[in-house]
């Protein structure tokens, strides 16, 4: 369930903590003259400046993002501009590959933030309904024989419940996975993407033993269908609990409670 953690900055009017620092890129030391007189029509709306960051490297310092502008991308006029030099389009390119990675981590926290809220509601339904599965099977330890067929029937209807809450979580689980594999295909390098972690820590929820897969374990396949990620771990434990009241069974010679509890999917 979502609560309060201590933050190590201030959230915003958004509840969203302030953009990261801009990133860092090779570039000439006189990148603030490529950018002054003949680039200006080029810029990002949101560009304020640049500043020198070591002997090789600057630091594109922008206005705010709110996430939910246009992608930045370099405007195509400026390559049929024969005024620019290639050192001036060079270094424009890198002010809108920074603008694009504080449009990203900013869009990802914004996209991010309603479906953390509804993922935490789905976990701890999955969480009690799986709770409530495991306890259903052990108590087959401690039954009278005269109580192990009533106690077959609150089992297997917990695994329907399971199930429906672990294809619920899965559903909310492929959204995050989308939000993620957005903003990390928006940005070139690994060190600009945005851990899903990070981000539900600055909205105060606790996405600890989330299962939160890649976004193509939520997509089918042509060749072969395949169960998401929650539901095939789901559908292992209930084979393994039907296979092991299957043997039970068996060795007490109910036979036909044996195949019936053979394990299949539901």
């Amino acid at each position: 369930m979502a609560h309060t953690i201590p933050l190590a900055h201030a959230l915003d009017d958004s509840h969203l903590s302030p953009a990261a620092p801009p990133p860092v890129v090779p570039a000439p030391v006189d990148a603030a003259a490529l950018l002054a007189a003949g680039t200006v029509r080029y810029h990002h709306p949101h560009y304020l400046r640049v500043e020198q960051n070591g002997p090789d490297q600057v630091r594109f310092l922008f206005r705010e993002f709110t996430g939910r502008e246009s992608e930045p991308s370099s405007p195509l006029e400026m390559y049929r501009d024969f005024a620019l030099t290639s050192e001036q389009r060079t270094m424009i390119g890198h002010q809108y590959t920074a603008a694009r990675v504080l449009w990203s981590q900013r869009r990802m926290r914004v996209q991010a933030a309603p479906l953390l809220e509804t993922a935490a509601l789905r976990w701890s339904a999955w969480t009690i309904a799986h709770d409530t599965m495991m306890s259903r099977f052990v108590e087959f330890a401690t039954l009278p024989d005269d109580r192990w067929r009533s106690q077959v029937l609150r089992l297997l209807d917990a695994h329907r419940v399971a199930r429906q809450m672990a294809a619920d979580w899965d559903d909310i689980a492929e959204q995050l996975a989308v939000v993620v594999d957005d903003q990390h295909s928006a940005v070139g390098e690994w060190s600009d993407e945005v851990d899903l972690a990070v981000v539900a820590a600055e909205l105060g929820v606790d996405i600890k033993g989330w299962l939160v897969d890649h976004i193509s374990a939520y997509r089918a396949t042509p060749y072969y269908r395949q169960d998401t990620p929650l539901v095939a771990r789901l559908v292992k434990t209930i084979d393994e609990q039907r296979a092991r009241l299957a043997d039970v069974a068996h060795l007490t010679a109910d036979h036909a409670a044996g195949l019936q509890l053979a394990p299949n999917r539901l």
